[in-house]
């Protein structure tokens, strides 16, 4: 990741210029299937997390896995906090139902993630907050909806036992 050193610690100086925030219009689409929409969504988890621009949610997610991600920027920015992970999901679908005319459906997607675990840093100075995350992969069940076409997470769920 541009600006973390191997100890995690992070230099705001030395990271290239953060993106500018794009509008939700400019979104990416993905490929439009629901794996496609699947790993945009992460995609999007990323740079939300990390840039604190909640605008590109409402493109990728709906419903409770778009209020969960909403509510973590809301926190993060009162803790005057940014967070930067990598995950790399492995999804499979596992059902897909279309609706009248393929405008509507929904979709369900098996997951085993990978993920780097997000590093915490003060908004402001980059200074690493809290202890190193520990890589770590889990079970993850997606629920996506179509709606007008575009499919959207709506829901996560990890079970209990979550190692995959």
């Amino acid at each position: 990741m541009a600006g973390a050193t191997p100890s995690g610690a992070f230099r705001p100086g030395e990271a290239p210029a953060p993106p500018r925030p794009a509008s939700p219009v400019s979104t990416p689409r993905g490929d439009g299937s629901p794996l496609g929409r699947y790993r945009l969504f992460h995609e999007v988890v990323e740079y939300t997390l990390e840039t604190g621009d909640p605008r590109r949610v409402p493109a990728v997610a709906t419903g409770p896995a778009a209020a969960r991600l909403l509510n973590r920027v809301r926190r993060n920015r009162r803790a005057g906090v940014v967070q930067r992970g990598h995950a790399v999901p492995r999804p499979t679908l596992t059902a897909l139902r279309e609706g009248p005319g393929h405008g509507a459906g929904t979709a369900e997607i098996v997951d085993c993630v990978t993920a780097s675990g997000p590093w915490t840093y003060r908004a402001r100075t980059g200074e690493r907050v809290g202890p190193a995350p520990r890589p770590r992969r889990h079970l993850v069940h997606a629920t996506l909806t179509k709606a007008h076409g575009i499919w959207k997470v709506a829901a996560l769920t990890t079970p209990r036992n979550a190692h995959c």
